[in-house]
């Protein structure tokens, strides 16, 4: 007997997001998992997607922030917000968010990291871009400090190469 392998946090993002937008998640339900503070008591619902939807290996307490602030992200997004063409930086950039917003972000840890991630992905919601949520999972679960540089390096050149083509 084989053991299913082990997928990434950010694997679990495109499922995610497809039943964020779908009928399978009722509205009172979705609706309090956009307002699920980052810290508190966390819906029912959170619990629910958690043992339903995300391998056994990162359903751990140790996890626990990282899923808040994800599902929180993608359930504010309109009609799931994944699009996996269009990478998070650029999707910062599109959405007019602020490079001193961005640097603070890419240097922030833990409980920071979460807050102001949770602040791009508001503001990413508000001007109804569809992005690749699975760059936004990798930065708030890198635990390796060489895994973060790779993301933060990705999510910033997207970033300014956008930037750069929109004052082209």
């Amino acid at each position: 007997m084989t053991t299913p392998e082990v997928r990434a946090p950010a694997a679990h993002v495109p499922v995610l997001a497809q039943l964020l937008a779908s009928d399978g998640i009722p509205n009172g339900e979705r609706a309090a998992l956009k307002r699920m503070a980052l810290d508190g008591p966390a819906p029912l619902a959170l619990h629910r997607l958690l043992l339903r939807h995300i391998d056994e290996t990162w359903q751990g307490e140790t996890w626990l922030a990282d899923w808040r602030a994800l599902i929180c992200a993608l359930a504010l997004q309109r009609d799931g917000g994944f699009d996996p063409r269009l990478p998070f930086g650029q999707a910062l950039a599109a959405a007019r968010f602020a490079e001193s917003r961005l640097e603070r972000l890419l240097v922030a840890g833990d409980d920071t990291l979460r807050a102001l991630a949770l602040r791009a992905a508001r503001q990413v919601a508000a001007k109804g871009i569809a992005c690749d949520w699975r760059q936004f999972a990798e930065l708030l679960f890198s635990r390796l400090p060489e895994a973060r540089e790779r993301i933060n390096t990705r999510i910033a050149r997207d970033f300014y190469r956008h930037l750069k083509t929109m004052e082209e």
